[in-house]
């Protein structure tokens, strides 16, 4: 009888890409650290390390300083690029996101009551949502992923306790630190018959600028198409999932933070599903028409 408990797990395309630079990187004569990689493709030590270890999929520009900094050329590798990148996002349609290790289900009377759900925490307006969140930011460990899909850009709120928040994610990445740090953030802009929208995209502009010089930030930008808000996120290390929800006013908003592996695991792998299809804030901006 075949021991199956003891077959590894088949790779999947980021898997089996991560393996592939892994063998380019041990053909090199000097087996660059993580720290070279980091600095040839100006951005955070952590993201190489998760690159090299088939936790994220490189977008094209790192891919391709990635293997020049390991003696390659990305020309040889453009074909297997774009191969595991369309079996990536064709498993993502088919509902296949990777796999994220989940805990038993928590017991049904558990749920009872809503408000008693351990790690829960409601915020019944911006002000207290942001707090918690801000605070939460400003003691992550390793890695905060975040998103905004508004149809009003952050600096048109008029409370400072969401611009404190705002404000904490960037100075968070740009600590000087020793920790391995990374910050990804998915900006949705809206749009009307393709065309952005005005003040979102001069705020998209400002922040490129203001945030393209910390290794540890990185941004995407998705296209929003719908005349309304996004579910907003902010997902800190592996322990707490903080969701808002805005609608009407500008400064309309409240939300609740969870802190369970399992629900975290949902969103984490949903952000990450979004995160490979989506082009950098970068190539973005460079594609616009003008």
């Amino acid at each position: 009888m075949t021991d199956t408990a003891s077959s590894p797990a088949p790779y999947g395309p980021q898997e089996r890409f991560a393996a592939e630079l892994r063998e380019l990187r041990r053909q090199t004569l000097t087996k660059p650290t993580l720290d070279a990689l980091a600095r040839s493709m100006e951005c955070a030590r952590s993201n190489v390390s998760m690159i090299l270890n088939g936790r994220r999929f490189p977008s094209w520009e790192h891919m391709c300083a990635l293997v020049e900094a390991l003696g390659g050329k990305p020309a040889d590798w453009r074909d297997r690029w774009l191969t595991a990148r369309r079996e990536i996002e064709e498993a993502g349609r088919a509902g296949e996101a990777p796999p994220v290790p989940l805990p038993p289900p928590l017991p049904l009377d558990a749920l009872a009551g809503g408000e008693t759900l351990p790690g829960v925490h409601w915020y019944k307006d911006n002000r207290e949502f942001y707090e918690a969140a801000a605070e939460r930011v400003r003691g992550a460990g390793s890695e905060i992923r975040v998103t905004y899909t508004r149809r009003y850009p952050p600096d048109q709120t008029s409370t400072n306790a969401s611009r404190e928040y705002f404000r904490a994610v960037q100075d968070w990445a740009a600590a000087d630190s020793e920790d391995e740090r990374s910050v990804r953030r998915i900006i949705g802009v809206p749009e009307r018959d393709a065309v952005p929208d005005k003040d979102v995209l001069a705020w998209v502009r400002r922040h490129h600028g203001e945030t393209e010089g910390i290794l540890n930030y990185e941004a995407a930008v998705m296209r929003w198409t719908a005349a309304a808000d996004g579910l907003n996120m902010a997902l800190i290390d592996d322990s707490v999932a903080f969701l808002a929800f805005s609608g009407g006013s500008k400064q309309r908003l409240n939300g609740f933070s969870v802190e369970h592996p399992r629900f975290m695991g949902y969103f984490a792998a949903y952000f990450d599903q979004l995160w490979v299809a989506l082009p950098s804030l970068a190539h973005y901006l460079d594609e616009l028409p003008g």
